[in-house]
C-alpha cells in the first residue's frame, strides 16, 4: 500500500472515493493514429474535483504495477488528492480507448482482467476519516469481490463513521442484464446518506423518472438526500420533507462524459462547507457545465480569484450564468 502527497492514513480528508480508475487513450480528432493518454475514472474525478475547490480528497483504488499504472497514480496526485493504491504485480491496470466526435462520443473498455476487480476488505480497512465516502455502482459491476467491499461500506459503515455518498452510475455494459443491476443497485441507494441518480437511470432501474416515485422508491429515511440529476435541465435534492431544485448553466457540449462526476463533486464540496440544498446544486452544475465543454473527464482547475467569483455568484443566483462564470 502507498499513498502520495505525505499525507498520513490518521488524517481527516473531506471526501475519501473508492473505485477503479484506467489508462485512457483518447483519439485526437480525426487522425487515427494521433491519442493522448489521460487517466479516467468516475471515483477519482470525484476526488480531482473536490481537491480542485480546495477540500482535502483521497482517492483508494488497486492498480497494476506496470507503467500505466505509475501514470494513473501520478496523474491523479498531480491534482492534489491524495493517493492510496495498492500495486498487484499479477494484474494489469485497466485500459480504455475514447473516441469523440461533434455528436457521439465511443468509448471502449478493456478491464476485464484489472487489478481494481480484486478490490477486496483488507485494503479498505482503514483508508484514513473522512466526513463523506464517495462509492459508486460501477464497483460492484466488476467482481464479487469488489461488490462485497461496497456493501460493506455502504450497508455495514464498517470502519467509517462519517456519512456516504452513493452514485448510482448505472452502465448497462457492465451487467449481464437491468434486474440484476436492480436487485444489486437499489439496496445500496437506499442505505446512502446522500444518493445521485439520473432520470434516464431511474427510468431502466426503477421503470420511472416521476421525481416522486423515485423518492417512494428509494428513500428509506428522514435525515437522507436523493439528488435528481436530468442532464441538460435542472437538478434536484429530494427528502422527506420536500425538493429543491436549481436550472443547469447552459454551454457549448462537446463531451458528457465525466459531467455526472463534476456534479457530484461540486455537491459534496458543498456539503463541506456547509451550503444549503440550493447552493450545492448550482456548485454542481458549476464543474459540471465546465467539463462538458472539453473533450476530457475533467475540466479545467479553479484557482482561487475564481473561486471566489463563482462563490459569490452562488450566493445570488440571478448572476449565475455563462457571462457571471
Amino acid at each position: 500500500m502507498e499513498h502520495a502527497g505525505g499525507s498520513d492514513s490518521r488524517d481527516v480528508f473531506d471526501v475519501v472515493a473508492i473505485g477503479e480508475t484506467m489508462a485512457a487513450f483518447v483519439q485526437d480528432g480525426a487522425a487515427a493514429d494521433r491519442y493522448r493518454v489521460t487517466a479516467i475514472g468516475a471515483e477519482s474525478n470525484v476526488a480531482v474535483g473536490v481537491a480542485q475547490l480546495g477540500c482535502r480528497a483521497r482517492w483508494v483504488s488497486r492498480l497494476g504495477e506496470d507503467e500505466l499504472g505509475r501514470y494513473v497514480h501520478d496523474s491523479i496526485a498531480s491534482h492534489g488528492v491524495d493517493v492510496r493504491v495498492e500495486w498487484d504485480s499479477s494484474r494489469p491496470t485497466g485500459v480504455s480507448v475514447k473516441e469523440v466526435r461533434p455528436g457521439r462520443t465511443r468509448v471502449r473498455y478493456y478491464r476485464s482482467q484489472s487489478a481494481a476487480r480484486q478490490l477486496n476488505r483488507a485494503q479498505v480497512a482503514s483508508f484514513g476519516t473522512a466526513r463523506w465516502l464517495h462509492v459508486t455502482g460501477i464497483t460492484p459491476a466488476l467482481s464479487s469481490e469488489a461488490a462485497d467491499v461496497i456493501t460493506m461500506l455502504v450497508e455495514r459503515r464498517a470502519g467509517h463513521t462519517g456519512k456516504v455518498s452513493f452514485d448510482v452510475n448505472y452502465r448497462p455494459v457492465l451487467w449481464p442484464d437491468v434486474a440484476t443491476a436492480s436487485r444489486v443497485l437499489i439496496p445500496l441507494a437506499r442505505q446512502a446518506d446522500v444518493v445521485f441518480i439520473g432520470y434516464d437511470e431511474a427510468e431502466s432501474l426503477l421503470g420511472s423518472c416521476d421525481e416522486a416515485e423515485i423518492a417512494r422508491h428509494l428513500l428509506t429515511r428522514d435525515d437522507q438526500e436523493l439528488v435528481i440529476k436530468r442532464g441538460e435541465g435542472a437538478a434536484s435534492v429530494v427528502t422527506t420533507a420536500g425538493s429543491v431544485s436549481e436550472p443547469a448553466i447552459p454551454t457549448t457540449i462537446v463531451d458528457l462524459t465525466g459531467a455526472g462526476d463534476a456534479f457530484a463533486a461540486g455537491y459534496l464540496t458543498g456539503a463541506c462547507w456547509g451550503w444549503d440544498a440550493s447552493q450545492r446544486l448550482r456548485l454542481g452544475h458549476f464543474l459540471a457545465s465546465r467539463v462538458v465543454g472539453v473533450p476530457r473527464d475533467l475540466g479545467p482547475a479553479v484557482d482561487k480569484a475564481e473561486l471566489a467569483r463563482i462563490s459569490s455568484a452562488i450566493a445570488a443566483p440571478s448572476q449565475l450564468r455563462n457571462d457571471a462564470l
